[in-house]
């Protein structure tokens, strides 16, 4: 399996697909500190930072799967969409399973969005939908949450960037627009080569994000479309 697919380990900011080579070919694939500078220049970016466990994949993969053998099925569907992302495989794969049993265990990924993002009393996933994230260092395998307010997205496991002290450290990549700061959906085709699309969202205050590899494309733009019409109180023409 060719590495790239798994997807950049390095944090870096988001950026148009042409900044990174392995972005544009993540399209394709189907689904010093700058930690600070991140956060100053790009107001949409959440961090979360953690420690990375030293703990053996494998376990928890043979847990998840003693624990959820009546899932097989759904588990392997969502391990393999997006096997990828790891630095390996084994944790590529203990990382789709952890998040989908965990998911599971919660009662769906409502309770999982909620726990990643600040929401509102009232606020509702609607969709959720395995992509990457361009950036400047590459393609971020992730989750776009798609709920009642806002667009966010969450990177399937931590990427490294290092600390004020000059220490590794780690994060997950999390990216939270509010729909009121959405000046624009953009689906975008490659006239070129129409397997490569994108969806680029632009922002009131001009920063945009290009989202990829959706599996789902085009159900991934109805409903972004479909959402942003509705909050905004217009009504949906089905681009």
């Amino acid at each position: 399996m060719d590495r790239k697919k798994w997807g950049t380990y390095i944090m870096g900011p988001p950026a148009v697909p042409t900044t990174h080579p392995d972005n544009q070919k993540a399209a394709l694939w189907k689904t010093e500190d700058k930690r600070h500078d991140f956060q100053s220049q790009q107001p949409y970016l959440v961090y979360s930072p953690v420690v990375k466990s030293n703990s053996n994949p494998l376990d928890s993969v043979a847990h998840v799967l003693n624990s959820w053998s009546n899932k097989a099925e759904t588990i392997g569907r969502n391990v393999w969409r997006n096997l990828k992302t790891g630095p390996s495989v084994s944790e590529a794969a203990c990382g789709k399973l952890k998040l989908t049993a965990k998911a599971l265990t919660e009662g769906g990924f409502q309770p999982l969005y909620k726990q990643n993002f600040a929401t509102d009393p009232n606020e509702q996933l609607k969709k959720t939908f395995a992509c990457y994230l361009s950036t400047a260092t590459g393609p971020v395998a992730g989750t776009l949450y798609l709920s009642s307010t806002k667009v966010a997205f969450c990177s399937d496991r931590p990427l490294s960037f290092r600390a004020p002290s000059g220490q590794e450290a780690w994060s997950y990549y999390k990216v939270a627009i509010p729909l009121a700061n959405i000046g624009s959906v953009n689906p975008v085709v490659m006239r070129e080569n129409p397997s490569e699309r994108y969806i680029q969202i632009v922002t009131i205050d001009g920063h945009d994000f290009w989202f990829m590899g959706l599996i789902y494309f085009e159900k991934a733009k109805h409903h972004l479309l479909e959402t942003l019409s509705h909050f905004r109180g217009q009504p949906y023409g089905g681009y």
